[in-house]
Parts: C-alpha cells; structure tokens; sequence
C-alpha cells in the first residue's frame, strides 16, 4: 500500500529523475553516505535460500558434497555459510566490486551475521577454509575445479558485459549442473514505476546515468537474458516471471512489440546441457 509520503516522494521522483541519477550515479562519496544501500539484508537473503533449497529438492537437487559458486554476494556471507552447513564442501564467492567497507558497522554486520547463521544451524562451527571468495569479473576467473550449482540474487541485471559472464559459467558448470538467478530486470530507483528508466537512451544512460561499482543497471529483457543463456547450452528447467504495467513512453531502441517486455522479475532454473 503506497502511503502519502510515498506518493510524493515518487512524484518528487518521477519529476526530477534525471538529475537525481545523475548526482547519485556520479557522486563518488555515496558508498560513505548510503552506508546501508551497499550492505546486504542477510535475513532476507538467508529467507530466499531456504525458499530456494525447498525448491530444489523437488528437482532432487542436493548440496551434499558439491562445489558452489554464489555470484555477487555483495558484503553478506550467509548463502555461503548455508551452502556449507547443508553439505556443500567448498564456496567459492566472486563479485567484481565487494562491499566490503571496513568500518566498524561492517565488523559489527559480520558479527551480527554469524551470530545469525550459528543460532539457525545449533552453534556449528564455521570452516572459514572451504569459502574462497574471488574479487574479479567472473569472466576473468580461473579456476582449477568445475562448479556443480551457480546462485545469484538480483545480480545480473548490474553485470556489464552480461554474454561473456554467461560463457564463462557453461565452462566451469559441469554438465548436468544447475543455475539458479533471480534477475529484477526493473527500475531500482523507483520500483513504483519500475520501467520509467526504458524511456533513456543507450548513450544517455551509460554515459550519465549508471555508474559500474555504483549503480549499474544494464537494462537488458527477460526475451534476450533467455536467448544468451540458451545459446550457451543452457536449459530452462523451471521458471517464474513477474509482470508489470508498461510506461506509454520507452526509447525507440526497446522492443514494444517483445510480448515480454513487460516481465520486470525472472526466477528460473537452468541445467547445463
């Protein structure tokens, strides 16, 4: 339920968008003063595990004894630490820009964190050396074993060069693996008007409006996120789409006649073939 403050804001919003990206988009201080919009809600991000875990063993999936890869945890451990305690025997972690601020509100958001993750798991110890965490572009990794499951929430939709991401995951999958993405393909500033960023030219919002490390969003649809994983031997096994009203004005360039273009989330698990 939008209530009238929020009413307003998005007006406020929807009125002066530009500038707003801009200025935040370009601001190099707004990691110090956004402190929370870089750090990780673990409880929720612990929440979607379980719901995804559940799911997976409908497909007869387990974490027993497999190496997984989470991209884009961000500053939060917790999917690690969950992979880990239902059996998985080695984490590996890359993200490209970790949030990792060393400040003592990031200490204390680890500590709470493993606090959290001790509590749900009976007081087990953590193997800190089965996590390997990796601060590169994923397709810049190297690494010496293959990947039984690949993870992402809400990560792929700030990945810049999304094609050979998606390479690199078939090499390192093994075949028969799983991924399992959660992509939010919306506006991250205004999820009230979750398309208003589509009426922006690729010029425009590349060079003035998103920031890589800050807040890229790289715009791309559900029909071509769907067309590249499947080029690279990827099948769909299940999939969930969320749809959302259109704008009457997007730049020329998007598709309005995609009958997809209008899908603003996609949960969907894939296998390598």
């Amino acid at each position: 339920m939008i209530t009238n403050k929020n009413k307003y804001l998005a007006y406020f919003f929807n009125k002066f968008d530009y500038l707003i990206r801009f200025l935040y988009s370009q601001l190099s201080l707004n990691k110090l003063f956004f402190w929370k919009l870089y750090s990780s809600d673990f409880e929720r991000l612990d929440s979607s595990f379980e719901k995804v875990h559940f799911f997976l063993k409908s497909h007869n999936f387990s974490f027993q004894d497999k190496t997984c890869l989470e991209l884009g945890p961000g500053n939060s451990y917790v999917n690690a630490y969950n992979f880990l305690f239902n059996g998985s025997n080695k984490v590996v972690l890359v993200d490209k820009y970790p949030r990792h601020i060393k400040t003592k509100k990031q200490k204390a958001f680890f500590q709470k964190e493993k606090e959290f993750i001790k509590t749900k798991y009976n007081n087990k110890e953590i193997d800190f050396d089965k996590i390997v965490f990796i601060s590169k572009d994923l397709s810049e990794v190297e690494l010496n074993e293959e990947i039984d499951f690949v993870y992402s929430i809400s990560v792929f939709e700030h990945i810049k060069n999304v094609e050979e991401n998606i390479k690199k995951l078939s090499s390192i999958l093994k075949k028969g693996g799983f991924l399992y993405h959660l992509i939010d393909m919306r506006d991250h500033y205004n999820f009230d008007n979750p398309f208003l960023f589509l009426k922006y030219s690729k010029k425009t919002w590349e060079n003035y409006l998103t920031k890589k490390g800050v807040s890229y969003t790289n715009r791309i649809r559900y029909s071509e996120f769907k067309e590249i994983f499947e080029k690279n031997g990827f099948e769909i096994i299940s999939e969930q789409i969320t749809r959302y009203p259109m704008p009457n004005k997007i730049y020329k360039a998007f598709n309005k006649d995609d009958k997809n273009i209008d899908i603003g989330i996609w949960r969907v698990l894939m296998m390598k073939k």
